[in-house]
């Protein structure tokens, strides 16, 4: 999804911009969709 409004990052507290590629992460907020936990990759 793509964001619609400019807004804060739940993750790493970085920028939102409009049009940015955005997730929701399991507490319910939209975060960038790097910060999403399931696009983490873990060893």
């Amino acid at each position: 999804m793509r964001a619609k409004f400019k807004t804060t990052c739940s993750e790493c507290n970085a920028t939102i911009n409009v049009g940015a590629e955005i997730a929701k992460a399991p507490s319910g907020k939209w975060v960038h969709k790097h910060c999403a936990p399931d696009s983490k990759e873990f060893p």
